[in-house]
Formats: structure tokens, C-alpha cells, sequence
């Protein structure tokens, strides 16, 4: 085996990353599996108490790390946001959207508070950063996009009707993007994980799942975290446009949980 031909592709020695709902769960895993292939990393969350938290820990392996504290559904806030960001670092090499937040109701109890929310957020919030990554990155002529949707966009689960609906857009402005920006060098795929144990996730942690699930467990947040971090490699330079489905094999399965 070439270790040193594995090393090279697979490094991330001096790209600038950037991760939306990196306070914990999906996203601080991401931002510290990037982190461990060699990116610095932007943490941008909420709670500041938390993604200090993530960053703490990427500062103690050894990464490098920034926090940015602010709500992606605010769109003054992310415009802000990334005009500092490309002013102290220039464009990111990686955008990851990964923020959101979930309802668990069927569309004919979800009220209207509950649609703004999501949509604000979930929707809203992740073309927000879509819009100002992809135009840095066009204009720098390279670049790494990863939007987190979820296998819910596949297999349609009732109990979180708009949440699914937001995930199957996204998934078409994936390929859009993905379609628009490849002739400037850049890359724009999804990451559509299943079951996750997370908090946004912890409805899900009953008895059932693990039954449901062909390898018997809700995944960890660090089993899906080195995924994104390969996806933006140089081992995967020519796939854009596409989706990468770590679901522990719940499509295999018909249950709606």
C-alpha cells in the first residue's frame, strides 16, 4: 500500500473550511474531522458556549480553529459574516451547510410558527451561505461545497413531513449548483446522513431503531464525520452533483418510524 499517495489525497494541509451547526451533534464532528486531515476551520454556531466547547477540542488534537457566533437564518448576520471571514482569510476552499433544525409532525398538524421556523432555517439559512460561498468560490476559481440533507429525502418519513420536503429541495439545488459552477472548478455535492444520535435526532433513540437499522445501531456523529471530510478531498475530485447516502442501510427497510 502507498501510504504516501493515500497521505496526499486524502490532506487537507492548508484548505479553509467553513461549517454552519458545528455546536455539537453532525456538525462539530465534521468541523473536527476536518480539522484532523489538516483544514483550518471556521465553527460557526448558536450557542457560543458549545462550539467553544468543539473548539476546545479541535485546539487539544492539535487543529486549527476559529468560532463565529451567529444564527444562519439571519441573513444581515450571514452577509456580515462572510464579508469578515473574506476579508481576513479570503474565500473558503470548503463551505459545509449543515445547520437545521427539525418538526416532528405530520404536515397537517405542523402549525405556521413550526413552517417559518423550518424554512426560515433550514432553507433560508442554507442558501443564505450557499449564495455567498459559491461566489467567492467561483470568483477564486476553486472550491468545496457539502449541504447536509438527510436519507429522508429518499424515503419519505410522514412524522417529519416538512423537514423531508426542505431535504428534497436542497437536493435539487445541489445539482443546480453543481451544474452552474463546475466549468469555475468548483464542487457541489450533498451528504445525506440516516439515523444519527444527536440531539436534533433523540426522538428517534427508541427500541425500535436499532432493529430497523441493517447494522443495528443509530450511527455516532464521528461515524459520519470523516465521511464530509473525504468527500472535499482530492480522492474524490471528479464527483459533483451527487449524493452520499451514510444511512446504516435504512432504505432497505420500509418502516416510517
Amino acid at each position: 500500500m502507498d501510504i504516501a499517495y493515500l497521505a496526499k489525497r486524502l490532506s487537507l494541509d492548508g484548505k479553509k473550511a467553513i461549517v454552519t451547526g458545528a455546536s455539537g451533534g453532525i456538525g462539530a464532528a465534521i468541523a473536527k474531522s476536518l480539522a484532523r486531515f489538516g483544514a483550518e476551520v471556521a465553527v460557526l454556531g448558536r450557542n457560543e458556549e458549545k462550539i467553544r466547547e468543539t473548539e476546545r477540542e479541535i485546539l487539544a488534537f492539535g487543529g486549527k480553529c476559529d468560532t463565529w457566533k451567529f444564527d444562519v437564518s439571519d441573513p444581515e448576520k450571514s452577509e456580515e459574516f462572510f464579508d469578515d471571514y473574506i476579508r481576513k482569510h479570503g474565500a473558503p476552499d470548503i463551505f459545509i451547510a449543515n445547520a437545521g433544525t427539525t418538526v416532528f409532525k405530520h404536515i397537517i398538524d405542523t402549525t405556521d410558527e413550526e413552517m417559518e421556523k423550518l424554512i426560515d432555517t433550514d432553507l433560508k439559512g442554507v442558501m443564505y451561505g450557499l449564495r455567498r460561498a459559491g461566489k467567492a468560490m467561483k470568483e477564486a476559481g476553486r472550491g468545496n461545497i457539502v449541504v447536509v440533507t438527510s436519507v429522508n429525502a429518499f424515503y419519505p418519513l410522514p412524522s417529519q413531513a416538512l423537514y423531508t420536503g426542505i431535504k428534497c429541495a436542497l437536493e435539487g439545488i445541489v445539482r443546480c449548483m453543481a451544474s452552474d459552477l463546475g466549468r469555475y472548478g468548483v464542487r457541489v455535492n450533498s451528504f445525506a446522513p440516516g439515523a444519527v444520535n444527536t440531539d436534533l435526532g433523540s426522538p428517534h433513540t427508541n427500541e425500535r431503531v436499532p432493529l430497523d437499522i441493517p447494522l443495528g445501531h443509530q450511527a455516532l456523529p464521528e461515524e459520519v464525520g470523516d465521511t464530509v471530510a473525504c468527500m472535499v478531498t482530492d480522492a474524490f475530485e471528479y464527483m459533483t452533483g451527487a449524493t452520499v447516502l451514510a444511512d446504516g442501510g435504512i432504505m432497505l427497510r420500509k418502516t416510517n418510524y
